[in-house]
């Protein structure tokens, strides 16, 4: 699926508006998807953390880009028409219009873009972050991301620091603290029907590693082979024939965790494999997956993202 940006609808956009008096946004948004050749699901696909469509957000983006740089204008509630300099626009631009030309040709567009720039940077200068994290959303462009898609960026962000902070503890745990670490991770991940039968699955060895069959599920309708490993070095093709065959007779799905990495040849072994089925955990993934079950980490902050409540504004128009 194709990245739907701000700058992509820019020029569409206009040739929305070109053909008639005036339209209504709904039906340029409509008209927008038609010229971009849109899918089904990118007309329905929706911005990270949002309830709006992302061609729609992207068309709002659209129209305030355009209307600051004089290109179009707002006739009366949700209505709006192309101007004579939109129309001067798209003989210049006849193939895109980006987000650079609006900054170079129009003055008024080129104003806002920097008092957004400059309220930014005062806001960074008095807060208080530790590190300087990219407030980019998945819309290539920061000036059209929306609030909700630059504090995903920010958690994504943020997520990934505290997944490499939790691998390096991991690596550091001795493999004792490590056994109950992967028992309570067994359990928040729903399998087995208590945290005693879980326990007692599960054994601790001298390979700095624990193993056991734990039920998929409370009535254990199904097992599962389960083996986890302190390893610092790459678990190889070996490890995981010799955990295959530990399997046989025991279980016919199997869960293979490791704080480390699995080579090539351990991955491709394991995705050829007939009759079992088996899952590679590395220590990236583990560590995503506490975090997923709020095991190690705990809540810091919760921030609210606002948008602008159109219809209270436009009552009575």
């Amino acid at each position: 699926m194709a990245v739907i940006t701000t700058e992509r609808c820019l020029r569409p956009f206009l040739v929305a508006l070109s053909d008639a008096p005036q339209r209504q946004i709904n039906d340029v948004t409509v008209r927008v998807a038609d010229l971009l050749q849109l899918s089904d699901a990118e007309r329905q696909a929706r911005v990270a953390g949002g309830s709006t469509t992302v061609i729609r957000h992207r068309c709002g983006w659209a129209r305030t880009a355009l209307s600051r740089a004089g290109l179009i204008v707002r006739v009366s509630r949700g209505i709006w028409r192309i101007t004579d300099a939109g129309r001067e626009a798209l003989q210049r631009f006849p193939v895109e219009i980006r987000e650079v030309d609006l900054r170079e040709q129009y003055s008024t567009f080129r104003e806002w873009v920097n008092e957004i720039a400059d309220r930014a940077r005062a806001r960074r200068l008095a807060g208080s972050a530790e590190e300087e994290a990219p407030v980019a959303g998945e819309d290539d462009n920061e000036v059209f991301a929306s609030a909700p898609e630059r504090m995903h960026s920010l958690e994504r962000h943020a997520r990934a620091l505290i997944e490499d902070a939790i691998l390096e503890r991991l690596s550091a745990m001795h493999w004792a603290k490590f056994e109950g670490l992967v028992e309570r991770l067994v359990i928040r991940l729903g399998y087995g029907a208590s945290e005693d039968e879980v326990a007692s699955a599960l054994r601790g060895g001298t390979d700095e590693g624990v193993d056991g069959v734990v039920n998929e599920d409370r009535l254990g309708l199904g097992q599962i082979y389960l083996q986890a490993k302190r390893w610092s070095k790459t678990v190889g093709r070996p490890a995981i024939q010799s955990f295959v065959g530990a399997m046989h007779g025991r279980a016919q799905k199997g869960v293979f965790i490791t704080t480390s990495d699995f080579s090539r040849e351990a991955r491709e072994y394991a995705e050829t494999l007939h009759g079992l089925r088996l899952r590679l955990v590395d220590g990236r993934e583990l560590a995503s997956l506490m975090v997923d079950c709020g095991l190690g980490v705990s809540e810091e902050q919760i921030f609210r993202t606002y948008r602008v409540d159109s219809d209270f504004f436009e009552e009575g128009e």
